[in-house]
């Protein structure tokens, strides 16, 4: 006998097809087998067969149900290969793997795709092609047709999907295009969100000598993603436009980040030319590239500006100073000293830090090299705290003769790259290292410019210590949000932003008053509030606690790796505190679990499937363990649910890992049968990630604000109602209507009250505009930084006289800027802007000074030209 689920439900036995019955008992069987080999609860089978709410003789009317398919299995003496168990909570149905469709296509689909990855293209084939025959339909069709609406239903036709695309991947490898395009298009045509899909149609309309209509299925697939969703394509879909441009694609593409493709057919080989000379001799800049020289063979896309070998950055500097005392033997220090720097390299590097300097007892770290991040600050602090911890708890253990000293400061510093590896320059690190020997052991000392920087976010002392160097240091105890502190402190007020606020409730109250989940993505540029918005929303919802129940997840604040943020979610949920063991993290997870669902089986499974979150070595789950973690995550919301609504926020999902994507995408599949509200906030600037499939989705865009709104921000921040004198119109136009710029430049205001706020850019908008910078390609930040160069409309034939050899090659990179929102195109659409002041300020200061003034000559002959 088989049962086969893939198309309207069939049981066939002896090559005939059984009466199933009416739809209550097909619908029993369907849920049944969609979970063949798992326990399933009978309170759950009951929501799923009745969601519009169950009759009260609904046990009774299942329990029938499940007698009759008992009876169809015994007429046909399936057992032992088939046999419906019951099980508590419920009931198993336990099946030979080969007598279900689905489980043969799970099983094909998986051997074919571990081929594909191994590279065994040919081979994958067979089994995909096998698995993709089995489907007659849309999964369980007769059931859709009647109105069942389950979560799996969309993720099996997601599963199909995917193994079509491997597939097609695996045969357009072996070099059987040709054969395919209509059906690619077709899938294209169907699936217009679908990146892969589209990268294949691509790739084989190429080698079918259609490079034309290869670019127009990029265009088309550009246009859905942007008009549906809001999004761009990613890098790579991008990288092979410019390959087919090039005439260079192989028939699988697999480009790595971060790396150019080089042309599959090489050039003769030629003299190489001398970067320092152009081809008449003469010096040109180091950063320049020469004049192209002619290759035969396939055109590579024309090569891109060098990176600079200089760049001036805004960093944290970690220094830590170890006083051995006088009871170690001088043959063991050594070996004392360079244990002690393993630690604390491990710990800089764990969050993102480099350490530039061991010298003696002291090791220095930078934050923000060689890519700057927008929590670099807070990160070197953490670092600082968890350093003085680590030592702190030596000293307890016993007795210790090592002390330490430890410094944050904020300055400039340059990067010099050679090759890979960054070389620091500044007086900063020299001063840095002077300094902490001076200051008290066992304590944490952050400058003024790291204080200022951290704004709320890190708790100090009240008065600074300056010292015999004279400088004012000031004593972090610790990061705001970490457990021992509170995490409702005071922050500016929310101004501007009623409309929103009465957004998101009227999706709360259609989550409460219909009893279906919603999804909302919250748009914004860096600064704009997001964030602050719902914060202010989780707020309102906790003054009544009954309302809904709020959590929260994405981006750690203050660590350049975060951790698990799925993780977290439940961490926080179940009250287990960072880094405990594995022991306690069991208990206090399975006290938390039990006081949900009573102490029964239910309880006791999900507690074991919840507990691979917790493994010390399991930080990266793939395959069928992260889905299986993930369903038991989403099962514990679904509980968490029935309690009351569940308001999830998920932060800066443009910075969310693959790990977290696929939970959202799990969670998407089955926000309609649970009260829950999503709200996830993200950046225009989100390239290549997935998008969260829901009928129930909606993206709200966060607007600027007015420039009466920024007042009203200003003065609060100044706590002074008429303090606007400082607020000039040169400011608001560099504020333009960002309330994280206001905030900041109010805050300088206040520290230097007797100083043109304008004239300097406070450290945290520096970081967060640097940051987006150096997530850039090379070629595409140094077009950027060249533009800062130009007077007026930024044009290609401007920058490429500035020095970069190919037009088109500059305007492909101003196209990837306009898209990525940093640059816009003007009315005319001829040329570029600044998309922000600060932008283009933070790009200018990036070039060293000599690199700035001689381009700045260059750049002075054109306009005076």
């Amino acid at each position: 006998m088989r049962f086969n689920v893939l198309g309207p439900l069939q049981v066939v036995s002896d090559g005939v097809s059984l009466p199933m019955g009416g739809p209550k008992k097909r619908a029993v069987l369907g849920y049944l087998l969609m979970h063949a080999n798992e326990v399933v609860a009978t309170s759950q089978m009951i929501k799923v067969i009745w969601p519009e709410g169950a009759p009260s003789t609904a046990r009774k009317m299942l329990q029938n149900t499940v007698s009759w398919i008992r009876n169809l299995f015994a007429e046909r003496n399936l057992a032992p290969n088939c046999a419906l168990l019951t099980h508590s909570p419920g009931y198993l149905l336990r099946v030979d793997e080969d007598m279900v469709d689905l489980l043969r296509f799970e099983r094909l689909a998986r051997a074919g795709r571990e081929a594909l990855a191994d590279g065994r293209c040919a081979e994958a084939t067979r089994p995909l092609r096998t698995a993709l025959n089995l489907w007659r339909g849309p999964v369980l069709a007769d059931l859709t047709d009647a109105g069942i609406t389950w979560p799996r239903l969309a993720a099996l036709e997601e599963e199909r999907l995917t193994a079509l695309e491997d597939y097609l991947e695996a045969e357009i490898a072996v070099g059987r295009h040709h054969e395919h395009v209509v059906e690619l298009d077709q899938l294209v045509t169907a699936e217009p969100h679908r990146e892969r899909a589209c990268r294949l149609l691509m790739i084989a309309l190429y080698h079918c000598g259609r490079q034309g209509d290869a670019l127009r299925a990029y265009q088309r697939t550009c246009k859905a993603l942007m008009d549906g969703l809001g999004l761009e394509p990613s890098r790579g879909l991008r990288e092979l436009e410019t390959c087919i441009l090039a005439h260079d694609v192989p028939l699988r593409w697999a480009p790595e980040p971060g790396l150019r493709l080089v042309p599959s057919a090489p050039a003769p080989a030629s003299p190489a030319p001398d970067p320092g000379a152009a081809p008449d001799g003469r010096p040109v800049p180091q950063q320049m590239p020469t004049a192209p020289q002619p290759a035969a063979g396939p055109v590579a896309p024309a090569p891109r500006a060098p990176t600079l070998s200089a760049e001036r950055k805004l960093v944290s500097i970690l220094t830590t100073s170890f006083d051995l005392g006088a009871g170690v033997a001088p043959e063991d220090v050594d070996d004392l000293l360079a244990d002690l720097a393993d630690a604390v390299r491990a710990d800089v590097e764990s969050v993102g830090g480099t350490v530039v300097c061991c010298t003696g007892s002291t090791v220095q770290a930078v934050f923000g090299v060689p890519r700057t991040g927008e929590h670099d600050m807070l990160a070197a602090v953490r670092t600082a705290l968890v350093v003085r911890d680590r030592f702190a708890a030596l000293a307890d253990a016993g007795p210790s003769p090592v002390t330490v000293r430890l410094s944050v400061n904020t300055d400039e510093i340059l990067v010099k790259t050679h090759g890979t590896v960054p070389e620091v320059v500044s007086p900063a690190i020299d001063t840095s290292m002077r300094q902490v020997r001076s200051l008290p052991p066992d304590t944490v000392w952050i400058c003024e410019a790291t204080r200022r920087s951290g704004g709320a976010d890190v708790i100090h002392g009240h008065h600074p210590y300056s010292g015999p160097t004279g400088l004012l240091m000031w004593d972090a105890t610790a990061l705001r949000g970490d457990r021992l502190h509170a995490l409702d402190f005071p922050r500016p007020p929310l101004v501007d932003r009623g409309h929103e606020l009465t957004i998101l409730r009227e999706h709360l109250n259609q989550v409460v008053r219909r009893g279906r989940g919603r999804i909302l993505t919250l748009v914004g540029e860096a600064g704009m509030g997001k964030s602050r918005l719902v914060m202010e929303f989780a707020r309102q919802i906790r003054r009544n606690p009954g309302e809904a129940r709020v959590m929260r997840t994405g981006a750690v604040h203050g660590m350049r790796t975060a951790a698990d943020p799925v993780a977290g979610m439940v961490a926080h949920w179940a009250g287990l505190a960072h880094g405990c063991p594995p022991t306690e993290a069991e208990a206090r997870l399975a006290a938390a679990v039990t006081g949900l669902l009573g102490d029964g089986t239910a309880a006791r499974s999900l507690t074991r499937s919840l507990l691979p979150l917790f493994a010390p070595r399991d930080r990266a789950r793939t395959g069928s363990d992260a889905a299986a973690v993930h369903a038991a995550v989403a099962e514990l919301l679904t509980g968490l649910a029935a309690d009351r609504p569940v308001v999830l926020i998920v932060e800066d999902l443009h910075a969310a890992g693959d790990d977290l994507l696929r939970f959202l995408e799990l969670l998407a599949g089955r926000v309609a049968t649970m009260p829950l509200l999503v709200i996830a906030t993200t950046r225009p600037q989100l390239v290549g990630r997935r998008h969260l499939r829901s009928r129930a989705f909606t993206t709200m865009t966060l607007d600027r604000l007015a420039d009466d709104a920024v007042r009203e921000l200003w003065c609060a921040v100044l706590r002074d109602a008429d303090d606007v004198v400082g607020l000039t119109p040169e400011l608001l136009d560099r504020i333009d209507g960002n309330p994280m710029f206001a905030i900041e430049f109010a805050r300088q205001r206040l520290h230097e009250p007797d100083g043109p706020p304008e004239t300097r850019l406070p450290a945290r908008i520096y970081r967060v505009v640097a940051a987006m910078l150096d997530s850039l390609a090379p070629d595409e930040k140094e077009v950027l930084k060249g533009a800062t160069l130009v007077s007026g409309p930024i044009v290609p034939d401007t920058l490429a006289a500035l020095g970069y050899r190919n037009v088109e090659f500059v305007r492909g990179c101003l196209d990837d800027l306009a898209r990525r929102h940093l640059l816009v195109r003007d009315h005319n659409g001829t040329g570029y802007a600044f998309a922000h002041p600060v932008i283009r300020d933070i790009a200018h200061a990036q070039l060293p000074k000599a690199n700035r003034s001689g381009a700045d000559r260059r750049a002075g002959v054109l306009r005076l030209g």
